[in-house]
């Protein structure tokens, strides 16, 4: 197999002011720590079974291991690798590689001595060092749109001297939401709709990966009042009427429930 295939994970380590090499050795817990490491950073979230298919060798260097990676793998890890060499947000990345580029800049910010090199031997991607001075960072990129939603809810209070807002108890929930109102929006208002249940529509900004609401601005509001769909209710009086039908005085079957008239 060709180096085109292959990408190179190194380790640096200091012991005793001496650089790791085969001749120096390293301790067998910073050796396990970095084999399970490159693994994770090489699948990424691919399952464990494509293990077969990759070889590892071990070449000179500090600690180095040479990755022989199959085609199905490497459009996703030149492409993490791509983005890791020429920029250091990780939240674009493969959730487990961005795992492993923390791991690694953490421990080297406590072990100056130790440092991490990502490099492809055919030059695919610039060289990626991890070392104490790493800036990686998970800066999340979140995407705002504009929505409009209906809420139900308890209002527990509304108005304000300087800010006017609305503030809603959810249905069913203990969420309590600060919607942002105009003056006007209240005062025409026929009903002190305080401590009852309201239908609000607002206008908000939705997360579009998490879909969490906030801005909230008042539209329109009004009193909750569910309404008993017309068939259903054509349905309770035909069976209230069946039920009725054979009382011919319906006064004295009420009385002779409660036990008469000196029951």
């Amino acid at each position: 197999m060709s180096d085109q295939s292959s990408v190179e994970f190194a380790l640096k380590y200091t012991i005793d002011g001496k650089s790791i090499s085969p001749s120096a050795g390293l301790t067998f817990s910073k050796f396990a720590e970095f084999n399970r490491d490159v693994q994770e950073f090489v699948l990424g979230s691919e399952p464990k079974a494509i293990l077969n298919e990759i070889q590892v060798q071990i070449a000179e260097g500090s600690y180095l291991l040479r990755v022989i990676v199959p085609s199905g793998l490497l459009l996703s890890l030149y492409a993490d690798a791509g983005r890791l060499a020429q920029e250091t947000n990780l939240s674009g990345l493969d959730r487990k590689r961005a795992d492993v580029v923390a791991r690694w800049q953490e421990r080297a910010r406590k072990e100056p001595s130790l440092s991490y090199l990502v490099r492809s031997p055919k030059h695919t991607f610039n060289d990626i060092m991890i070392c104490n001075t790493s800036e990686f960072i998970a800066k999340e990129s979140i995407h705002w749109i504009d929505v409009e939603r209906y809420l139900v809810g308890r209002i527990t209070e509304w108005g304000g001297t300087e800010n006017t807002n609305v503030h809603l108890q959810l249905r069913n929930s203990k969420v309590r939401v600060c919607i942002e109102a105009r003056p006007e929006q209240i005062e025409s208002q026929k009903d002190n709709l305080v401590f009852h249940r309201a239908i609000v529509h607002v206008k908000a900004k939705e997360n579009l990966k998490t879909g969490e609401l906030r801005n909230y601005q008042l539209l329109d509001l009004r009193e909750y009042k569910p309404k008993i769909e017309e068939s259903l209710l054509q349905q309770l009086f035909k069976k209230g009427a069946q039920a009725w039908s054979g009382v011919s005085d319906a006064n004295e079957w009420v009385e002779n429930l409660r036990g008469g008239a000196h029951g």
